[in-house]
C-alpha cells in the first residue's frame, strides 16, 4: 500500500473516532439503569429511584433456581423485635418497605446464626462476582412480581417466595408469583388438615388456603442487592398520630393531618405525581358495609372491564391497576362499565363530603397504605374495622382484591359477595387524592 493511501486511511480512522461517540456504559457496567435491565450482579433491575436513596439508586434481583423447601427461621415463634407494643407494630410496618431487605436480613441472621434458612442462604450467596445479596423485603419482592408479570422477565420459577419482612412473632410475609397474592397465614388463613398453623416461619411448604386452587408450593428464594449512588441515612421510625391539624390542598401535609375535605391524610408520596401527592380517607360516617364489588345483574364475561389490547394484555392491565395512583382510574372504569347500581365503586364515586365529590374506591396498594397507617398510629383511624375491605383492583372476571385490616393480608374475593350466613360483610372506605 502506498504511503499516500496509508496516510489517508489514518486520517479517516481518526476522523471516525471523533465523529462517533463512545458507546455509553450499560447498566451492568456502571451506566444508567432502567427497569428490566441486567444489573452488575447479573440480576434484573426491579426498582429504579429517580434520586439516590439511603440504600442506593437501584435494586436488582435474581431467583435462586435450584433452592426450594427452605424455612424462614430456626426460631419460629420468636419475634425479631423485642420492644413495647407500639414500637413493635411500627417496626413491622417499616420492615415492609423498599430498602429494608438488608436491614431485615441482618436482624434475622443476628437472631438465628448460621443454618439452613432463607436469610442465611441469601446472605451467603455469591452471584455475578457479588456477595452483597440479601433476602428482599415484602415490597421489594412485590417489585420482582410486577416486573415478571408485566412480561419483562422470563425464566423466574413460579411458586411461593419468602420475603424478609416479619408481620407477627410467629408469621412472616411471602408472595405467590402466579398471581401476586401476599400472605402471612395468620388468623386461620393457613391451615393443615383443617387446623390453623401456629407459625409459618418453620415451614418448608406453604399451608393450605381455603378456596384456593394453588397447590402447597415449597418455599423458594429470590435475592436482591442495592447499587448506585446513595444519599442520606435510614429514616428514624416515627409513630404517626392524629394531629388534629388541617392542611391545605397544596400542602405541606403530615401523616395524621386533617385533609382539605375533612378526612385523615394517610399517605404522602414525597413529591407530586401525575395523580397528586397525598391520599386522605373519607370521614368515618361515610364508611359502609355489605355492598358487593360488582353490579349483580351485570354479566362480566359479556363486557369485561379489562380486555387484551395491543399495548397490554388484560392480565398486565389488572396488575397495573393494583398500584398507588390507580384508584381513581379504576373507579371510573368500573362505573362506566356497570353504570348505576348498588355496588362498591359506585358508592365511593357518589360520596360527597364538605363540598368535595372527587372520592373513589382505593386500589389494592392504596388500601394497603391505609391499613399500614391504621396499624402504625398511636390512635386508630376513626371507624376502621379489623375485617375485609374492597379495593377497586380487579383480580379476574369473577374476583376482586381485598385487604384484611386485621393483619394486612390480601385476598381475591368473589365480586358478588354480600352478607349472608357464614360470609362477613365486606366494607367500603372511599379516599381522595390531592396535592
Amino acid at each position: 500500500m502506498s504511503m499516500k493511501r496509508l496516510v489517508g486511511l489514518a486520517v479517516a480512522l481518526v476522523a471516525a473516532s471523533i465523529a462517533v461517540p463512545a458507546r455509553a456504559a450499560s447498566c451492568a457496567t456502571g451506566g444508567e439503569c432502567r427497569l428490566g435491565d441486567v444489573g452488575p450482579g447479573g440480576g434484573r433491575v426491579v426498582v429504579v429511584s429517580t434520586v439516590p436513596q439511603w440504600w442506593g439508586t437501584y435494586i436488582e434481583a435474581r431467583p435462586l433456581q435450584n433452592v426450594r423447601g427452605i424455612p424462614w427461621s430456626l426460631h419460629p415463634t420468636d419475634s425479631l423485635y423485642m420492644s413495647t407494643e407500639t414500637s413493635t407494630i411500627r417496626q413491622h410496618i417499616d420492615a415492609l418497605a423498599v430498602g429494608m431487605g438488608g436491614v431485615n436480613t441482618d436482624a434475622i441472621v443476628g437472631q438465628n446464626g448460621a443454618g439452613r434458612y432463607a436469610a442465611w442462604i441469601a446472605q451467603e450467596t455469591t452471584l455475578g462476582n457479588r456477595s452483597d445479596w440479601v433476602l428482599p423485603s415484602r415490597d421489594e419482592l412485590d417489585a420482582v412480581f410486577h416486573l415478571m408479570n408485566a412480561g419483562h422477565w422470563r425464566g423466574v420459577p413460579r411458586g411461593a417466595y419468602w420475603s424478609s419482612s416479619e408481620n407477627a412473632p410467629a408469621f412472616a410475609w411471602y408472595q405467590i408469583m402466579q398471581d401476586g397474592t401476599q400472605f402471612t397465614d395468620q388468623n386461620g388463613v393457613g391451615r393443615i388438615n383443617g387446623v390453623s398453623i401456629p407459625s409459618n416461619k418453620n415451614r418448608i411448604r406453604m399451608a393450605q388456603h381455603k378456596g384456593s386452587g394453588f397447590p402447597q408450593f415449597m418455599y423458594r428464594i429470590a435475592v436482591v442487592r442495592y447499587f448506585g449512588a446513595s444519599q442520606g441515612f435510614r429514616p428514624i421510625p416515627i409513630v404517626p398520630s392524629l394531629t388534629g391539624h388541617t392542611c391545605e390542598a397544596t400542602g405541606p401535609c403530615a401523616l395524621g393531618d386533617i385533609g382539605p375535605a375533612g378526612g385523615v391524610v394517610f399517605y404522602d408520596a414525597g413529591s407530586t405525581k401525575l395523580w397528586g401527592r397525598y391520599l386522605e380517607a373519607a370521614p368515618e360516617e361515610t364508611e359502609i358495609a355489605g355492598l358487593p364489588w360488582k353490579k349483580l345483574s351485570y354479566k362480566d364475561k359479556n363486557g369485561p372491564i379489562y380486555s387484551d389490547a395491543k399495548t397490554a394484555t388484560a392480565r398486565v392491565q389488572r396488575i397495573v391497576a393494583k398500584t398507588i395512583g390507580m384508584g381513581a382510574r379504576n373507579t371510573q372504569r368500573i362505573v362506566r362499565r356497570y353504570g348505576d347500581g348498588n355496588y362498591a365503586a359506585r358508592y365511593a364515586d357518589n360520596v360527597s363530603v364538605n363540598g368535595f365529590d372527587d372520592w373513589f374506591l382505593p386500589s389494592e396498594d392504596e388500601l394497603f397504605e391505609m391499613y399500614k397507617f391504621m396499624h402504625a398510629t398511636s390512635v386508630k383511624l376513626d371507624g376502621t374495622h379489623n375485617t375485609y375491605y374492597w379495593s377497586s383492583s380487579e383480580y379476574d372476571l369473577n374476583n376482586a382484591w381485598t385487604v384484611n385490616f386485621k393483619d394486612g393480608q390480601q385476598f381475591d374475593r368473589e365480586k358478588y359477595l354480600a352478607p349472608k350466613p357464614g360470609v362477613k360483610a365486606l366494607r367500603v372506605r372511599a379516599i381522595r387524592a390531592f396535592g
